[in-house]
């Protein structure tokens, strides 16, 4: 797959959104997946940490937030391990900057001692932790208490791109674009029964002038 094909697919699993790169610790190298999707999705930004080496919980949700303050307009956050937990206690607070969060591999808070810190309940936008390379059996807890799908997408694969994962973020942005459908009715059907509203009043008011 070319660059540009590569480009394209995530473009189009992104449905235009722009995305907030949230690496693990230490960062992530050329080779990484991540490095290559954000090299490959369109206007996307990576947060900035001047020590990527040091899991400081304060600092690392500093710097989601400073991002998502900077960029105008609602991102999807794609984040792994440790970042994919201070992303996720950022969602819990600041859902309207957020359109969707993509977890991958999110670290064991008990490593860290998080257990207090990390969101007790479900994530106020559509979210989806997918495995990797992990081992832990941590995420499927994380996932019953963000209601968040859960999906295995492990590869022995070497293609840096990681398709299966596109795919995964693909599932998630169509559900993310049922949902925000579903509202736009919803909404829809609010107004209209408004104005029906008014318009069943002033037909009232007309009926008892004229009679």
């Amino acid at each position: 797959m070319t660059t540009i094909e590569q480009s394209n697919e995530l473009a189009c699993a992104l449905n235009g959104y722009r995305a907030l790169i949230i690496p693990d610790l230490h960062n992530s190298n050329q080779h990484h997946w991540l490095n290559v999707w954000e090299k490959n999705i369109p206007r996307s930004r990576r947060i900035l940490m001047h020590d990527w080496s040091s899991p400081d919980w304060v600092k690392w949700r500093n710097s989601i937030i400073a991002s998502l303050i900077s960029i105008d307009e609602p991102v999807v956050l794609i984040a792994e391990g440790f970042g994919a937990l201070a992303a996720a206690s950022v969602a819990a607070e600041y859902p309207g900057k957020i359109i969707a969060a993509f977890f991958v591999d999110p670290a064991d808070p008990e490593e860290f001692d998080l257990r207090k810190k990390i969101p007790k309940q479900h994530l106020p936008v559509p979210t989806k932790i997918t495995l990797r390379a992990q081992t832990h059996t941590k995420s499927a807890l994380l996932a019953a208490l963000w209601s968040a799908d859960l999906s295995n997408s492990q590869t022995q694969s070497q293609d840096e791109f990681w398709p299966e994962g596109t795919h995964a973020l693909q599932r998630l942005m169509n559900k993310t674009q049922h949902k925000a459908e579903e509202l736009t009715q919803a909404r829809t059907k609010k107004v209209l029964a408004y104005l029906r509203g008014i318009q069943t009043h002033q037909s009232r008011q007309m009926r008892l002038q004229h009679s």
